[in-house]
């Protein structure tokens, strides 16, 4: 039986897996926000939409993913998370050479 749900769990997690530059590893940033997903994600994604139009958003499991591609390294990707109340949000970047801090001040103005 452990055997079974253990396969299971992998196999859901491969579908939602992190570009293998960023894994494995912890997120830059994660924070809690009193927002729910839903609510968090409306006010972070046009502001990175600003900085970075081609930012994208996806429902995953529990909450969103977003995403800002980039031309040069790994994707800025922000998990966010229904988490007791609210939402855990994890902001996962590439090299520090690429990091957007713009993407980062969105992140923490939305908590």
């Amino acid at each position: 039986m452990r055997m079974l749900i253990g396969g299971l769990l992998m196999a859901a997690l491969a579908g939602c897996s992190l570009p293998a530059s960023l894994v494995p590893g912890e997120p830059n940033l994660s924070k809690v926000s009193g927002k729910a997903p839903k609510d968090y994600a409306a006010c972070v994604l046009p502001l990175w939409q600003q900085d970075i139009p081609k930012t994208s958003q996806v429902a995953i499991s529990n909450g969103y993913r977003i995403t800002a591609p980039s031309i040069v390294t790994a994707d800025e990707i922000l998990d966010i998370v229904k988490y007791k109340d609210g939402s855990r949000v994890s902001l996962y970047q590439g090299p520090p050479w690429a990091k957007s801090g713009s993407l980062r001040k969105s992140v923490r103005d939305c908590l």
